[in-house]
């Protein structure tokens, strides 16, 4: 195997041997959905992790015999193991009641006291003059489900500039958070916004673009989208102050897997939009 990645590219477009095509399949990789980067060198890219980085952990994982003829007796040591690593690590509130009680006793499960919620608030900031602010949201019912994403655009007097709504078939929802964001820098290049402030309710995702570690499978498209911007930047903000992008993002995941809808201006069916800096709050 000594192919590389350019091998198989021709004039910017995928060009694959039906035994390669299969390969791909075998393991699970849509080679069509991968964007080519000719910035980048070839390297090797390790399976399963997203980040495209070698673990001893999922090494292990992917060649481990995963036979079903497991004992009930091993399930359910397991089960209670489980049980009792995430009493630990529960901050949910308890009634505390007789019933409840009981079952934490006989599970084993030591009992904590439950704390007072605490309120918190947080505001709706708009961009500067001359700056765009893009808010990025995903559904999904599940985690990997059938996706969609959803982004709106604002100007520095929170006029809504365009929306936009896409499927995206089967994904993570981490996936969904970082394609929302890419998807968003790139229709906000389309049409000239080239300064923009992205704003999306997950902290992971919006770590992973400030430091550069986005999942491999999409390194291309990101550095397509960010080439034809001037300036990003990014914050973290609660759902509580995002809910203006709630409903283009559940638009999306009805849509088809690929399709995409985008509005000029604001669609009627977009009945809330946040008002600046106004206070919104939540329980912690």
């Amino acid at each position: 195997m000594h192919a590389k990645v350019n091998s198989i590219i021709v004039e910017g477009r995928w060009v694959i041997p039906p035994n390669l095509q299969l390969l791909f399949h075998r393991l699970g990789v849509d080679i069509h959905t991968i964007k080519i980067n000719k910035n980048k060198a070839d390297r090797r890219v390790p399976k399963p992790d997203l980040m495209g980085k070698f673990y001893v952990k999922g090494a292990f994982e992917a060649i481990r015999n995963k036979g079903l003829n497991v004992s009930f007796a091993n399930e359910k040591r397991k089960s209670i193991n489980q049980i009792h690593e995430t009493a630990m690590l529960s901050t949910s509130l308890m009634r505390n009641s007789q019933t409840d009680l009981g079952n934490l006793r006989c599970l084993g499960v030591a009992v904590h006291y439950c704390k007072h919620p605490m309120v918190k608030s947080c505001y709706c900031e708009l961009p500067r003059i001359g700056k765009i602010k893009i808010n990025t949201d995903r559904a999904a019912k599940r985690n990997p489900g059938k996706g969609g994403i959803g982004c709106i655009f604002q100007d520095c007097n929170g006029c809504v500039l365009g929306t936009l709504s896409k499927g995206l078939g089967l994904v993570t929802n981490f996936m969904a958070e970082c394609e929302a964001i890419i998807h968003g820098a790139e229709h906000a290049a389309s049409f000239g916004w080239l300064i923009a402030w992205i704003e999306s309710d997950s902290t992971t995702a919006v770590e992973a673009f400030k430091t550069n570690n986005i999942p491999w499978i999409l390194e291309a498209a990101w550095e397509n989208a960010r080439r034809n911007m001037r300036h990003i930047r990014f914050s973290a903000n609660w759902r509580e102050a995002n809910f203006s992008v709630d409903a283009l993002s559940n638009k999306g995941a009805l849509l088809q897997e690929g399709v995409c809808e985008t509005k000029m201006g604001r669609p009627d069916f977009l009945k809330k939009i946040k008002v600046p800096m106004q206070e919104y709050y939540r329980f912690c």
